[in-house]
């Protein structure tokens, strides 16, 4: 399994707070051609007993110097976890939890564009406050 990222408590207790109900433990998904580590899996109520699950892999972009390379690779995994996602015909929605400071430098126009494109679904939280501040769906 893979390390989790630096921010990884900041972005739990960010779901926390937002009335998630959170998994420690990175979630394995195997297929007969690739294993998975999702970093968090979730789940809350809403609207009484229905429940809403979701998934979401956590990225910090902690090398400045090297933002180009980890945002090729954290776009290309979350479109490859959500291939296998699909593969087993899970509806879960897979998400990609970004701070908010790396949100507003490293994703710039190009970056932007690719996460629309992309469908990419981004929860971007303020790592300080340890909150959620923006949904993109």
């Amino acid at each position: 399994m893979s390390r989790l990222d630096y921010c990884h408590l900041q972005i739990v207790h960010a779901l926390e707070k937002d009335r998630w109900k959170v998994n420690p433990i990175p979630l394995e998904i195997e297929t007969p051609e690739r294993t998975i580590h999702v970093d968090i899996e979730a789940s809350r109520h809403v609207k009484g007993t229905q429940q809403r699950v979701l998934m979401a892999e956590v990225k910090c972009f902690p090398d400045r110097k090297k933002t180009t390379r980890e945002l090729y690779e954290a776009v290309g995994q979350y479109i490859i976890y959500r291939a296998v996602l699909a593969e087993i015909n899970t509806n879960v929605p897979l998400y990609l939890a970004l701070p908010v400071e790396v949100y507003t430098t490293v994703f710039d126009s190009t970056a932007r564009r690719a996460v629309r494109d992309n469908m990419i679904k981004l929860p971007i939280v303020n790592l300080e406050l340890e909150r959620i501040v923006e949904w993109i769906e």
